[in-house]
């Protein structure tokens, strides 16, 4: 396994119009895909005196953008909840074996996707559907994962199967209890599994 940073940019998107129009810190806290097609964000938004309501508008009206919730979170920040119908990028990122670790904005409007890949093959497939759905991609780093952060065999195996079954997704597309019968397992066992592969890939990222 390794860990990837992809530059990605992603065409008519809200973020590259923000950027364009405002000049607002802009930071991913959490990146998912949503129903079939969509993707859904927690995002954290700097913003000036006299600015707020204007940003939050301009991001309401965007046509890539079905639902966004704001909420302060502190002086001069607000939190959201941004949810669009279609996202290519998160359709290539669903159909791929790849975990994304963490997102956020560089100064044009593009994303940085920090990711954990099955190998090489599934970097490869992620980056043709990425470029196939009209992204730009720039391969920035690759690390291979060090043998004391590595997944066992089983629990790459739980681990793949909850991501492609969309245990992962919100909503889940199936639950902890299911995914543990396809494995002859306990609810319990299977959860100590799930624990502690992605306390493994966690480590990894924040050692780094």
């Amino acid at each position: 396994m390794m860990e990837v940073v992809l530059n990605i940019k992603i065409p008519n998107n809200w973020i590259d119009d923000l950027k364009q129009r405002f000049p607002a810190p802009l930071k991913f806290v959490k990146c998912m895909p949503h129903g079939r097609s969509g993707g859904r964000s927690l995002v954290e938004i700097g913003v000036e005196d006299g600015m707020l309501e204007e940003i939050l508008e301009a991001i309401r009206d965007h046509p890539s953008v079905c639902k966004a919730k704001f909420s302060p979170l502190r002086d001069g920040i607000v939190l959201g909840n941004v949810t669009l119908q279609e996202c290519v990028a998160c359709q290539a990122l669903t159909g791929s074996e790849c975990f994304l670790m963490s997102a956020k904005t560089d100064d044009e409007g593009g994303l940085e996707w920090r990711l954990i890949t099955g190998g090489e093959g599934s970097l490869i497939e992620l980056k043709e559907k990425l470029e196939e759905n009209g992204c730009a991609v720039e391969l920035k780093s690759k690390t291979r994962l060090s043998k004391k952060a590595m997944l066992t065999g089983r629990q790459e195996e739980i681990m793949r199967a909850a991501f492609k079954r969309g245990y992962y997704d919100q909503p889940k597309q199936i639950t902890i209890k299911e995914l543990a019968k396809t494995f002859d397992i306990s609810s319990s066992t299977l959860a100590e599994i799930l624990q502690k592969g992605e306390k493994k890939i966690i480590q990894q990222r924040f050692r780094e």
